[in-house]
């Protein structure tokens, strides 16, 4: 019996699962994405991207980290004697506070996995830091960091598990798959090999969390444009493949101009809290990189 077909047959998805991300049929669907030896490289089934990639910092009040509100200090009033009665309820302390808009906090664990330089570090230090760095060493290990965001009247802290892609690491993916809600799937857009190992690494995750929501990343945008157009053809194709049968969104983006990156992770909120995304699918490669769900 496969590996494919152990995971099928062991693996049971909680009823909070939902329908479309069974994991038995993911692990079908992309061993027939992998089975595709040939490749067609017919140009005009995906026009080629060209252009140049501008930086495009978010600046948008979209998703606006949270800051620490303190509570109101109430002085106290002295009154004399003759004036002793009582301040009217909406001006007294406890009834002031009473009526402050209650807030709620909430952590969320997102792993990211991938093969070694695929970007996931860079991904994630640009989301929870805000800022590019061209000289990353490989992760060794586990590396995580938190970046906080409002969403209506609830603090959310996105707590992020990086996990090193060498194959000496695996043994500690259970530090980034355990409790997590959403599992991050990254490749390198201008390397196909590192897009085939993402069945290996769907398998190894889907053994430790059936029930994480997985996000398709295709990460380096920016390089990825200046491949040929029957390139650019093939990783799309096969992308969307991987996709389908992981029942994931797929998204392209680029951790060093800060494209998407944002939405990667709004899409996490998307699919766990089955919000309406405030941004529209991209499904037209001519157009920018994808966003497709």
């Amino acid at each position: 019996m496969s590996a494919w077909q152990q995971v099928s047959a062991n693996a049971t998805v909680p009823d909070a699962v939902p329908k479309d991300s069974s994991v038995a049929e993911s692990k079908s669907g992309l061993a027939e994405a992998e089975m595709e030896a040939s490749e067609d490289t017919n140009a005009n089934s995906v026009p080629e991207v060209k252009g140049e990639v501008t930086q495009s910092v978010n600046t948008s009040g979209e998703d606006v980290c949270s800051s620490t509100t303190s509570g109101l200090e109430v002085g106290a009033i002295q009154t004399s004697a003759s004036s002793s009665s009582a301040l009217p309820a909406p001006h007294q302390e406890g009834s002031f506070l009473a009526r402050r808009p209650r807030r709620s906090s909430l952590t969320l664990k997102v792993g990211m996995v991938g093969d070694a330089g695929c970007g996931k570090t860079s991904l994630m230090v640009r989301y929870c830091e805000g800022h590019f760095d061209e000289d990353y060493i490989m992760t060794l290990g586990v590396n995580f960091l938190e970046r906080s965001v409002s969403l209506r009247r609830t603090d959310i802290v996105f707590s992020v598990w990086d996990l090193g892609g060498q194959s000496e690491f695996r043994t500690m993916l259970p530090l980034v798959t355990s409790d997590a809600a959403a599992m991050l799937f990254i490749f390198d857009l201008t390397r196909k090999p590192t897009l085939v190992s993402i069945r290996d690494w769907y398998q190894q995750v889907r053994l430790l969390n059936v029930t994480a929501v997985p996000i398709l990343v295709g990460n380096k945008y920016d390089l990825f444009i200046s491949l040929a157009a029957d390139q650019q053809a093939s990783m799309i194709r096969r992308a969307r493949k991987y996709a389908r049968a992981m029942h994931a969104p797929l998204v392209f983006c680029s951790a060093s101009h800060s494209i998407h990156v944002q939405r990667v992770f709004k899409l996490v909120l998307v699919r766990l809290f089955d919000l309406q995304p405030t941004f529209e699918r991209q499904t037209d490669p001519t157009r920018g990189p994808l966003c497709e769900w």
